[in-house]
């Protein structure tokens, strides 16, 4: 296998094993052992790093090996703090796909939670079904923290509405708006915490705007970040991605 920093496998039995104070083995699922064996030839006795996807990489040393199932020793444990904002998008849901595509993107940009959004242009409820459909969704999430070696699994939420999920936001809001301000540093880097919202494809109602503009739970700002009118899965990582830009300057 070649280097072994290169590559990162996730396992939830190290997070129930650490609830109950027993972490010395892991032991990787049937998906995640195929790819050690039939793509990256692990053997027994290398080393590889694992994480739980609540901020910890785990050093392991391979013991039993087969398609099915790898089995390892923790030799090592490393914690990887978040990065600064700690970031919560709020999406206005879109169609199943896109969304599909903005978790994606949302988790490799180091996002910490997502709250999908059930606005009033909202489109076919297709989130219905949202227990089924959430597992995928922590798939592809898990697939980007993974490539991207942070090991934080953003947290999902189940859909709820504008007027609910602000109470859950922490710091400042920042929401795209198509006649917002241009967005500046000084609207960032203060924060240690940073809500951003973008609408769903059909925009925010007068309603919810309305919301916003009189709601004082928390400080937002509207901004506009492009010179055109974005798709939901452009506008959310260009907007988070400025919002982290901006604290790595």
């Amino acid at each position: 296998m070649r280097d072994r920093e290169h590559y990162l496998f996730y396992s939830d039995t190290i997070a129930r094993a650490n609830a109950a104070n027993a972490v010395n083995a892991v032991t990787l699922d049937g998906d995640e052992s195929n790819h050690a064996v039939s793509v990256l030839r692990i053997k027994a006795g290398q080393q590889i790093q694992v994480t739980d996807g609540n901020g910890f990489i785990y050093t392991c040393r391979c013991s039993d090996i087969n398609k099915r199932s790898v089995s390892c020793e923790i030799i090592g444990k490393q914690q990887i703090p978040r990065i600064v904002p700690e970031l919560t998008l709020l999406i206005g849901l879109p169609d199943k796909d896109r969304f599909e595509t903005i978790v994606e993107q949302a988790a490799a940009l180091c996002v910490s939670r997502i709250i999908p959004v059930t606005a009033d242009h909202c489109r076919k409820p297709w989130w219905d079904r949202w227990d089924g459909l959430r597992r995928r969704f922590l798939s592809k999430m898990i697939v980007s923290m993974k490539q991207c070696l942070y090991p934080h699994l953003p947290r999902l939420d189940a859909p709820t509405t504008l007027r609910e999920a602000l109470p859950e936001c922490e710091g400042a809001l920042i929401a795209a708006d198509q006649h917002g301000k241009n967005l500046n540093d000084a609207d960032i880097t203060p924060h240690k915490k940073i809500a951003c919202l973008i609408g769903p494809p059909g925009g925010l109602s007068a309603a919810e705007s309305n919301f916003l503009e009189t709601c004082t739970s928390i400080p937002i700002t509207s901004v506009k970040i492009a010179p055109a009118r974005l798709r939901s899965e452009l506008a959310a990582p260009i907007l988070c991605s400025r919002i982290i830009a901006a604290h790595l300057c």
